[in-house]
């Protein structure tokens, strides 16, 4: 993990990017609430008070969301990442 956080320091960043050591708790209270809203929608989708279609979005969100992470610290690629953050951004639109 130390070869991640000396990589991510190394990254220029622009002087509102947050401090790393912020990221573990915001990201646990996010997915937190991501946890009880997608847990809604999917229940409201398996009890047929939504259709298949409107929660899709919401699976796909999941996804492109836990692929962010091995993307960007695992394979350090950004350009998957940003294509990643993108797919992310497409589904909340």
């Amino acid at each position: 993990m130390n070869n991640t956080y000396t990589w991510y320091s190394t990254l220029l960043k622009p002087s509102w990017a947050p401090p790393s050591w912020l990221f573990g708790p915001v990201w646990t209270i996010l997915y937190a609430i991501i946890a009880v809203t997608y847990g809604t929608v999917f229940y409201k989708a398996f009890t047929k008070e939504l259709s298949w279609m409107i929660a899709l979005p919401f699976a796909l969100n999941l996804i492109f969301n836990f692929a962010f992470t091995p993307l960007q610290f695992g394979l350090k690629n950004n350009l998957l990442a940003s294509i990643d953050i993108i797919l992310v951004l497409g589904t909340l639109i």
